[in-house]
């Protein structure tokens, strides 16, 4: 078999003599194509297998006569072979590359479509909701608010319906509304009797003053009667008393005066005449106090009878006649009184008939009224039911006036965000449309380069065959050489490409999802969420993290499961101290954890990709305190300061100073753990996640 695999070429064996220290070109007959082998396995592939006669002879005419141009087309073929071998790889990978760039961009245009789907319903929506109004606002918002009020009223109706319907109030309120027909009638009766009764009372009322005030009349009529009679029996005697005073008066109207009667007296010649003037002197004088009596009584006495005219009725002059009649008057006036009377106590009975009535229907009232009572407080329940759900509903149609207000801003937002996802979309839709095109292009001029640099490989070979059966070389260099300047452009273009990808997530708006990005090597597949990058996932251990520190570099998994995105890629994202950590976990008990770091970065490779974080938030507690500017240890290189191999013994690679502070990438089914120190206990991790984030202000 090894001689299988070290057949040499004459050009090899001339390479050989010439270039001692150059490397040596194997054909594998296996593969069937060349490859570069270092100088001590040709030498001990030389030494193991000797050239034979011809290959000998070849060798020696090749050393005299063609040395110079077999080293040169030696050396020419070797660095052909070798540019050949790396168009190939890197169109391997270039395929790989492309393979996942359209897999991301029919993803990209799934995604698009839905959203651009989306986004036209939601504008035909909006067409349909405002096309009715776009010409008028006043009328749209009348329209718009009688359909409110009508959609309202539906649900009210509805809502009461609901409600008739589950507490069978149907019949209830038709039983409640004949009732209350039944009491309105009664209460309209009940008022119409009382009003009734109050008439009824009041002209009894009136009656009964009418007929008191009439008695009181009649007996002030007969008091005044008798009065009169006994005055005027009194006036009469007085009036003859005074006759006869005023007779005894003037007899003596001739006697003198006093001051006469003292100048008499000195005339007079008899005494007995004097002592007969003093006594006819006292009795003038006891006639005129009895005079001014008089007439001060007289005075009284006209006093009374001007009172008893004014309790007379239409009594204008002191005519005793005229008070004769009036007194007869009053007499006819009395009888007829007494008439009326009799006819009011009629009436009285007749209305202590009517109060009897009255006294039945207020007992009918009242039987009325307690039924009423009865049923008002299951009624009132009813109501105080119907207006809470009014009220309520009052309350969400104030919420949902509310609702419609912002309704209408955030349609209004969105019809600004719609038309600016539609300008978006329309780009992106023109970007993807370029990028496939290219894509379209890159992939029909790689297979056409791929075609003919096998075909030209092929030529090469059957020209590298004869050009050794002829010992003479004669290789179309200038023709390999334009190939491999043809596959420069595609070279070219595929960097176009990776140098258009983001450098990390924080750029990427789409949804969250698998996305390519370029850190500044080839382009790396990873889950981009709301501007953060994964960097670890684990929840089920569906992927084996006891790996190789290589491994741990180049990272492995699968970005929409568990997941390791790369110490190398880790390193480049975070070279600019701008980048933040973001550890989110549960345990096997359902609670959630986080721990959170403002500065987090990863160094290069020289330095075993050193750890340096700071700035911690959280509930987990800082326990990456404790692998703080440590190297990354692996299964194959321990890199911990503990006296054990903590990556080897708890099977996962990690920043490990002492072992178990954090061991998030071991062995799933052995428990994954995170010390917490505000509890001195380790949390039993189910899942755990570990994202970063581009720091805000950081250029």
């Amino acid at each position: 078999m090894e001689q299988d695999q070290c057949e040499f070429r004459a050009s090899e064996q001339l390479l050989n003599a010439s270039a001692p220290n150059a490397p040596c070109i194997l054909y594998n007959k296996s593969v069937g194509r060349p490859r570069a082998i270092p100088v001590g396995v040709s030498e001990r592939c030389a030494r193991s297998f000797p050239l034979s006669s011809h290959w000998r002879t070849t060798y020696v005419l090749g050393n005299i006569v063609h040395v110079s141009f077999a080293m040169k087309c030696g050396i020419t073929f070797c660095a052909l072979l070798l540019s050949f071998w790396t168009v190939y790889a890197r169109e391997i990978d270039f395929k790989k590359e492309l393979k996942a760039l359209t897999e991301q961009i029919e993803s990209l245009k799934t995604s698009q479509a839905s959203d651009v789907s989306r986004l036209n319903k939601e504008i035909e929506e909006l067409k349909q909701n405002s096309a009715a109004g776009c010409t008028n606002n006043h009328e749209r918002n009348e329209k718009a608010t009688l359909e409110w009020a009508k959609s309202s009223m539906k649900e009210l109706r509805i809502e009461m319906h609901e409600l008739n319907r589950s507490v069978n109030s149907s019949q209830l309120l038709r039983q409640l509304h004949t009732m209350r027909n039944q009491i309105q009638r009664a209460l309209s009766e009940t008022l119409d009797l009382i009003q009734l009764y109050r008439t009824h009372e009041a002209r009894v009322d009136k009656l009964d003053s009418e007929v008191g005030r009439l008695k009181y009349e009649a007996q002030e009529s007969r008091t005044a009667t008798a009065q009169l009679r006994t005055h005027f029996g009194k006036l009469s005697k007085e009036f003859k008393t005074k006759q006869l005073d005023n007779l005894n008066t003037d007899s003596f109207n001739d006697v003198l005066e006093p001051r006469d009667v003292r100048a008499e007296d000195q005339k007079l010649e008899h005494p007995h005449r004097l002592r007969h003037n003093k006594m006819v002197h006292a009795q003038i004088s006891r006639l005129a106090r009895s005079q001014d009596q008089l007439d001060e009584y007289q005075q009284n006495l006209q006093t009374q009878i001007l009172d008893v005219q004014r309790r007379l009725d239409r009594v204008e002059e002191p005519n005793w006649n005229l008070v004769s009649a009036r007194v007869d008057f009053l007499e006819i006036q009395s009888n007829v009184l007494r008439d009326e009377i009799k006819n009011v106590s009629l009436k009285i009975s007749d209305f202590d008939k009517v109060h009897a009535s009255m006294l039945e229907l207020r007992e009918d009232v009242e039987s009325i009224e307690n039924k009423a009572d009865k049923t008002i407080p299951e009624f009132r329940k009813e109501i105080s039911k119907l207006d809470v759900s009014f009220a309520q509903l009052n309350a969400q149609s104030s919420y949902l006036k509310e609702d419609q207000e912002n309704l209408r801003q955030s349609v209004k937002a969105i019809a600004v965000s719609v038309s600016n996802t539609i300008d978006r979309a329309e780009m992106d839709r023109l970007v993807i449309k370029r990028i496939n095109e290219s894509i379209a292009d890159l992939e029909t001029r790689s297979k056409q380069h791929y075609y003919r640099l096998n075909d030209h490989i092929l030529k090469s070979e059957a020209n590298r065959s004869e050009l050794v059966t002829n010992g003479n070389i004669g290789i179309p260099l200038p023709q390999l050489i334009g190939e491999v300047k043809e596959l420069q452009p595609i070279e070219h273009e595929y960097e176009d490409l990776v140098s258009q990808l983001p450098r990390d997530c924080s750029t990427v708006t789409g949804p969250a999802g698998t996305y390519l990005i370029h850190s500044g090597r080839s382009p790396v597949e990873t889950w981009c969420d709301s501007g953060s990058t994964l960097v670890q996932r684990r929840y089920n251990g569906s992927i084996e993290f006891n790996r190789k520190y290589e491994e741990y570099a180049r990272g492995f998994g699968n970005p929409a499961s568990e997941y390791w995105l790369g110490l190398e890629t880790i390193h480049r994202l975070t070279s600019d101290n701008c980048s933040s950590m973001k550890i989110e976990m549960t345990d096997i008990y359902g609670s959630a954890w986080n721990a959170e770091y403002e500065h987090f970065s990863v160094g290069s490779a020289d330095t075993g990709y050193i750890l340096d974080v700071s700035g911690y938030k959280g509930n987990a507690s800082d326990a990456f305190e404790y692998q703080n500017h440590m190297e990354f240890s692996a299964i194959d290189r321990d890199r911990d300061i503990s006296n054990t191999h903590c990556a080897r013994n708890y099977e996962g690679g990690w920043w490990f100073s002492h072992c178990q502070h954090v061991n998030i990438n071991g062995k799933y089914t052995l428990g994954l753990t995170w010390f917490d120190s505000a509890r001195n206990e380790w949390i039993a991790v189910a899942t755990s996640e570990m994202r970063l984030f581009r720091r805000p202000g950081c250029s």
